[in-house]
This record gives structure tokens, sequence and C-alpha cells, in this order.
């Protein structure tokens, strides 16, 4: 066995393993031993098929397992042993042939192209400041919360004339030049919207106001905002056929639904913060600023994670293999990746990976450790995040931890987790090195600030 590492550059490099007989003999005849041993061969019992006949039928394949295993863990064990640090995983040489014929071969050569770890220092400190937002929480977010809440806790009722919220339900029909219905068109298809979210203006007031059997004439197109999926989706045609749609269609007002907010009673606070945890207005009014401030406070920690990615990324220039990547997506992710996608969709798997990288490094020189219980914490607030976005503001604890312990027993779940984990542990490290100019602000100030960011990258 002899295994050549030739280094290319600092960021590539090549790798060959090759085999003579006996390396790989001695297991190939013990593997062939252990088929004779199993294996039913018609005309013999089991186990007593001449070993020649076993070799004729299994020796093949055999070698070629013993091969791809044997190349592959001297090619890992020669890495670890001499501190070689990689990126993705080794794909076949282009520059040099591997020589692999189990037919008439003996000796065999397995050649790789290795994508080599950048080598770079940390490069942060105190020295390096960051904008921290303390936001404001005004009585006017509060009242804002509150109506949210009531109209999420509403009941839905049935009412004659149409306001710009309501839920307009009606059946619309295709019609001719003549504004008669199309032969052949579309007939009494069901809908529903509301005009709130509708962007012509013009429609919009038409409907603000419309009574329950009225009958009226709209564009469809303005209907749907001009998005040919939800046209297609409503009148339940193929999306193909939507702009064969005539543009006049007859609509015909079935009913109007409109979403009574609930009552500031006890009912209301049960059911909002949990049941007898809350008794009267002042205390839930409360809250709502103790868990907007906790929202928003968290906002600012992660806006404060944003801006620490960009301040990494702009002290960290890492230069990364970038063909022998491109090409390793190719080959290991065909189904994803195709030489019509690949640059594009380089570009943040290149991005991602260097922030990764600089969490490595991060994480090696704080002697950052993930535990069993950092990972169980992932996953419960992971979990908790989930349910409250589907509307459980305070659901029960013992059902969330039961989930996000269900959620445990999946190997992938665990990863993901392990994940957020190493990443939150990272971050806080360097939320401690680095100092802080802080802002006080507003609600809207904060998500100004946001957007004029995003808008600048």
């Amino acid at each position: 066995m002899e295994v050549k590492f030739n280094k290319i550059d600092d960021l590539n490099a090549t790798l060959t393993v090759a085999l003579t007989k006996a390396d790989y003999s001695e297991a190939v005849e013990k593997e062939l031993k252990k088929h004779q041993k199993n294996v039913a061969v018609k005309g013999f019992r089991t186990g007593a098929a001449p070993i020649g006949m076993i070799k004729s039928m299994y020796g093949k394949s055999i070698l070629a397992e013993e091969l791809n295993r044997l190349s592959s863990k001297t090619l890992y064990d020669y890495l670890k042993d001499n501190n070689i640090d990689i990126l993705a995983q080794p794909v076949e040489s282009e520059s040099i042939k591997s020589e692999v014929d189990i037919e008439k071969g003996e000796d065999f050569l397995f050649a790789f192209d290795l994508g080599l770890a950048p080598h770079f220092e940390l490069n942060i400190s105190e020295k390096d400041k960051l904008d921290k937002y303390i936001i404001d929480v005004e009585d006017s977010e509060v009242d804002k919360e509150m109506e949210t809440l009531r109209t999420r806790q509403g009941s839905m009722e049935n009412v004659e004339i149409a306001e710009e919220k309501d839920l307009i339900y009606g059946t619309l029909t295709e019609l001719n030049e003549n504004n008669e219905p199309l032969e052949g068109g579309v007939v009494d298809k069901n809908t529903s919207f509301s005009a709130e979210l509708i962007k012509d203006e013009a429609l919009k007031n038409s409907l603000i106001g419309i009574a329950k059997d009225s009958t009226i004439t709209v564009d469809i197109s303005a209907l749907f905002n001009g998005n040919e999926t939800v046209i297609s989706s409503s009148l339940g045609i193929a999306k193909e056929a939507v702009n064969d749609l005539n543009k006049n269609f007859k609509l015909t007002v079935t009913e109007i639904s409109r979403r009574i907010p609930a009552e500031i009673n006890q009912a209301f606070f049960d059911a909002v913060m949990g049941e007898g945890t809350i008794s009267t207005e002042e205390e839930f009014r409360t809250k709502i600023k103790e868990n907007l401030e906790v929202y928003y406070k968290n906002e600012s920690e992660h806006q404060i994670e944003h801006m620490l990615t960009h301040l990494l990324n702009d002290k960290h220039p890492i230069t990364l293999p970038d063909a022998f990547l491109k090409r390793w997506l190719l080959v290991s992710k065909e189904d994803n990746y195709n030489e019509e996608n690949i640059d594009e969709r380089y570009a943040s798997e290149s991005s991602t990976l260097k922030e990764v990288l600089i969490r490595e490094k991060v994480a090696a020189k704080y002697e950052i450790q993930v535990t069993k219980e950092d990972i169980e914490d992932a996953s419960l607030g992971y979990t908790l995040s989930l349910f409250r976005n589907y509307g459980m503001q305070n659901p029960d604890f013992e059902f969330v931890k039961k989930f996000s312990d269900d959620s445990l027993k999946k190997e992938a779940h665990v990863q993901q987790m392990n994940d957020i984990a190493v990443r939150r542990k990272v971050y806080n490290k360097l939320k401690e090195i680095i100092s802080y100019n802080e802002k006080h602000t507003s609600i809207e100030g904060f998500y100004k600030m946001i957007e004029e960011h995003n808008h600048q990258h």
C-alpha cells in the first residue's frame, strides 16, 4: 500500500492510494469463506458449495467492495494522521487517471482531488463596535397588539353590507363582449376575497359598501392583483389557460362575513394567556407590554448577530477552492445543481461555508463545547417558536417538551439542533468580546433602519 499526497496550491491537492494484492487478498478470502458458509447454491447444501464456485459467482463484487472500503479508509486515515483539513468530500481526480480493472488487474490505483480548508487567523476584539438598539415599546403598540389579539380571538358574523376588511363570498361567471355569459367559459365558480387586499383602487372602492346578493362586473385580473396562480386556483383552470380568459366576469355576492373582535373579559384573558393567569385588563396590558419587550429585545439581538456576521465576513476575507467545490456539488448533488444554475447557487453555498469556517475557528479558539442539555434547550426553544408562530402564545410546557423530546428521537433534528446550539454559543461568545454603541429607538425607527440596511446590501 502506498499513499502519495501532492499539494498543488494552498487550496487544492491530489492524493493517490496504490493497493497491491497483499493489501486486500486476506480480507477478500475471508469474505468469500463467509459467503460459502451462508449462501445456498443449487445442487449443494448450504455451506457445501466449492470455494471456486463462490469465487466465480461473487468474487468480483466482493473485490470491488473491499477495494472501495480499503481505499476510502486509507485516504481518511492519511488525512487524519497528517492533520489535513479538507472541504466537502474527495472526488475522482481530473489530472490523474485511476487504474481499477477488476477483470484483469491485481494492482490498483485510486486517485482523488481534494479541496483544502483555507488557513486564516481569527481577527475580532473589543475594538470592534456595533450599534445595539434598545427598542422602546409605547402604549400605542400595546393598543395595536390588543386589537390584533381581539381580532384573532373574535368570531365571524354574517352581515348585509361589506366593509374593507370583510370576507366577501361569491360566484364568478366569464362574460363575452356583450357582457353575457360566455359559451364554454367559466360559470358560477365559487370564490372569496377581501377588498382590503385589492390593489386596484377603483375596484376596491366599488366593493366597499356592496350588498349581499348584488351583481357587478369585475376585471378578473384586477380582482386577484394579476396573480396567475391565484386566478387559476380560484377558477379551477390550468395556469396556462389564464391568459386566454376574457377580461370581464360577473360577480354575484352570496355572503359577507365579518370578524367581530372578542370582548375584553375573563374568557378573552384565558384564551390568550392561559386559564386563570390574568384577571384584569391592566394586568393583561402589562403582560402584553412585557411580551412585546421580550420580543423586540430578541429582534435587537438578532440584528446584532446579523451585523456581527457582516463584521466577521469583512474582517476575514476567506478564499475557497471554488472550482473544486462547484465540481463536488455537481457530482454529489446532481438533483439540485447543473451547469446552468451552479454559478448562481454556489454564491449562496460559498457564503454559508465561509460563515461556518469562521464559527468553527471561534469554537476552537474558545473551546466551545455543545452538551446534550444545550441541544435539548435548542430544541425546546425551536419547538416553542413553532407553536407561537401558529398563534399559541402560552402553550402548555409539558406539551411543548413532549413534542420536542419526540423530535429529538430523529437524527436529522438532533443535527439541526446541534448546529443551532453551536451557533448560539459562538455568537454569545462573540457578543461578549466586542463593544457596543447603545441607541434608543422606536419600533418604527428600528425597522426603518433594517430596511435601509437591507437596501444597501
